[in-house]
């Protein structure tokens, strides 16, 4: 019995793919606590290749985080929630510092690279009161840069409604904003661990 190389070769994706997967960037985990979704990225590194260059260059970068639950595979919205940052490069010390804006600002100086990453998405939550616990939900979690030039000022008023933001999240900019999307689902929360 001959094996084409191409049977071979898909036979191998097919038993190298959830391997992958495993890996991937774009592998969103999650958790529940204290009665919100918490995400988390381990595997996306935002802060290098183009983006670590504009920093460096001196630009402060706004990253805006939003994050989306859906029972329906993003047919259909029905929570979001979006979290805004200032990021800067300190060249001499080559940390990361990180400003959360509204109204719960907070932030962080002297980080590494992954702990900034990690610093952002800790700060990112969805509620999770009032969902059907035992009901399939997916979650996505979008993050995009932009040189606050380019914000014009929108994206640093804390009164910015969340209407808006969506509305800015979806239209794209004058130069080419960086963007990163990351999934995860179907899961049922009452089976989420802390």
């Amino acid at each position: 019995m001959k094996i084409s190389l191409r049977a071979a070769v898909l036979g191998a994706l097919f038993v190298a793919i959830p391997f992958v997967r495993g890996w991937s960037p774009t592998a969103l985990n999650i958790r529940k606590d204290d009665g919100v979704l918490r995400v988390a990225a381990p595997n996306l590194h935002f802060l290098q290749g183009r983006t670590l260059r504009r920093l460096q260059d001196g630009a402060g970068l706004v990253f805006s985080l939003q994050l989306s639950l859906s029972t329906d595979q993003f047919r259909t919205v029905s929570r979001r929630e979006m979290e805004r940052f200032v990021v800067s490069f300190d060249l001499w010390e080559e940390k990361f510092a990180v400003v959360r804006l509204g109204a719960a600002k907070q932030q962080a100086s002297h980080l590494s690279r992954d702990a900034a990453e990690r610093w952002m998405f800790d700060r990112a939550s969805l509620p999770l009161h009032g969902l059907t616990m035992d009901a399939s939900h997916w979650v996505r979690a979008e993050l995009r840069a932009d040189d606050p030039r380019d914000a014009a000022g929108f994206l640093l008023d804390p009164s910015v409604t969340l209407t808006r933001l969506v509305e800015w999240f979806g239209r794209a900019q004058r130069g080419e904003a960086e963007r990163w999307s990351l999934e995860h689902g179907p899961f049922r929360p009452a089976e989420l661990q802390r």
